[in-house]
């Protein structure tokens, strides 16, 4: 695994000592192991593969420092031994898309696309509109297009391990599953609910967000921008939930919005260096 890619999974900008890392390894293990997840085991398992190849990645970096030369060394020196630092290692890109592959990929992701945006379009992120009129009939087909999309990202994600099929078709498959949740409705209603409507609150939050950054036309012009500066917050509101209940539906919600946020994450960031266009 490439390093940036396992900064980001463990969410690091810099170096920590060994002992820091084990203890967000383990954090990581807790939140996504298989046991803890059962309702979603096959990404749970694909999620643990990457913390796995990830903490290796991060470990054998943080076990060699990088080198201080107190000398510049000559032209002869640097060729044949290359000095690798840490602004080099960060700098390492990530293969670009083929163009046959491009041809396979961004035919099924546009279409993907295509149905969010009649998702959003109709506003049929808010669960009591999906059966309204013209509405109804918007979201069947736009959740259609979606899944149908979705079912062709995750077959070629198996056939082609390039991380814009992998992250793609782990974002479509969790907004599938966030779409299905709707707005359910817990036991002990009265007791949670002031951390039920701020993670409720949070999920439409976020889901402005993905709007705004997939389809920006559709927000106006005075309120570009808000909606995705405060993408970070609804983190921060799914964590507080995933913490504060540790087992049932509210715990399986949790986990859903938080690796719909890390999947969205990771689409920035080939977007970002430019090896995914959207």
């Amino acid at each position: 695994m490439e390093l940036r890619r396992a900064l980001t999974i463990f969410r690091l900008q810099k170096r920590i000592p060994i002992e820091s890392l084990n203890s967000i390894f383990r954090e990581l293990v807790k939140k996504y192991h298989p046991d803890k997840v059962r309702e979603h085991p096959g990404w749970a398992h694909e999620r643990m593969s990457e913390i796995n190849d990830a903490y290796e990645t991060l470990a054998e970096w943080l076990s060699h420092p990088p080198e201080e030369k107190k000398t510049a060394p000559t032209v002869k020196e640097a060729r044949e031994n290359p000095v690798r630092t840490d602004e080099e290692l960060f700098r390492r890109e990530t293969p670009a898309v083929s163009s046959v592959d491009r041809n396979i990929f961004y035919p099924v992701f546009n279409s993907f696309l295509n149905g969010l945006g009649v998702y959003y379009q109709y506003g049929l992120d808010n669960p009591a509109y999906r059966a309204e009129g013209v509405r109804r009939f918007r979201y069947r087909e736009a959740f259609r297009t979606i899944q149908k999309a979705r079912d062709k990202l995750e077959v070629y994600s198996k056939m082609k391990r390039h991380p814009v099929f992998l992250a793609a078709s782990r974002f479509s498959r969790l907004t599938a599953a966030e779409i299905e949740l709707g707005e359910p409705e817990y036991k002990e209603r009265m007791k949670y609910r002031k951390f039920d409507d701020r993670f409720r609150l949070a999920r439409r939050s976020f889901d402005d967000a993905v709007k705004e950054i997939f389809f920006p036309e559709l927000i106006p012009k005075h309120l570009t921008g808000r909606a995705v500066s405060g993408i970070y917050a609804c983190y921060t509101s799914f964590v507080l939930y995933l913490t504060v209940f540790t087992e049932g539906e509210r715990r399986n919600a949790a986990i859903l919005m938080t690796a719909r946020y890390d999947a969205l994450m990771d689409l920035l960031e080939l977007r970002n260096n430019g090896i995914l266009e959207f």
